[in-house]
């Protein structure tokens, strides 16, 4: 075995321990929002259908009385999808996740998607965007929840439901 055989180990060490000791600092917790309610009221169109939902960002578990702490950065991990009525994903092409604020200064910003579904599920989890970072959505006060479902056929008949489990990494500074 060559001498160099042994270094490539260590530098892949060195280089993990820099890359983790220059993030910064700040605090980061794991978040779980889960069964957030989409209900989209019909009739419902062939073709893309939102439905909108304010996030409750409360963060008390982890900042306990510190509430003057505010998030840095904010990062959706996974998103999974459920069947919210006996319908399931019947007729739905796609799905695309996006955040949104109140702030018109701050963009939408699109996190997850899965295009095409997996057929006979009742349940998908997103791709995930590996390069959204929400941390200035996250930043804002108010934080919508957008779920755009893509539907294959015009839906007379009543409302369709969804729920959305999230898991997020947030960093407060």
């Amino acid at each position: 075995m060559s001498k160099t055989s042994h270094l490539s180990p260590i530098l892949l060490i060195t280089v993990f321990l820099l890359v983790v000791g220059c993030s910064g600092p700040g605090e980061i917790h794991e978040w779980k929002p889960e069964s957030i309610e989409f209900s989209l009221e019909g009739p419902l169109f062939e073709g893309p259908n939102t439905g909108q939902v304010l996030l409750p960002l409360d963060f008390s578990e982890f900042l306990g009385d510190d509430s003057e702490k505010k998030i840095s950065a904010a990062r959706l991990m996974s998103a999974q999808v459920h069947a919210g009525d006996s319908l399931g994903f019947q007729q739905v092409r796609s799905f695309v996740l996006s955040f949104a604020s109140d702030n018109e200064d701050v963009a939408m910003q699109e996190a997850a998607f899965k295009n095409p579904l997996p057929s006979e599920v009742s349940s998908v989890a997103l791709d995930v965007a590996a390069t959204a970072d929400l941390g200035e959505l996250f930043a804002e006060d108010r934080v919508y929840v957008v779920l755009d479902v893509d539907l294959m056929e015009d839906f007379w008949d009543g409302n369709r439901a969804f729920l959305l489990d999230l898991r997020m990494e947030t960093k407060f500074k």
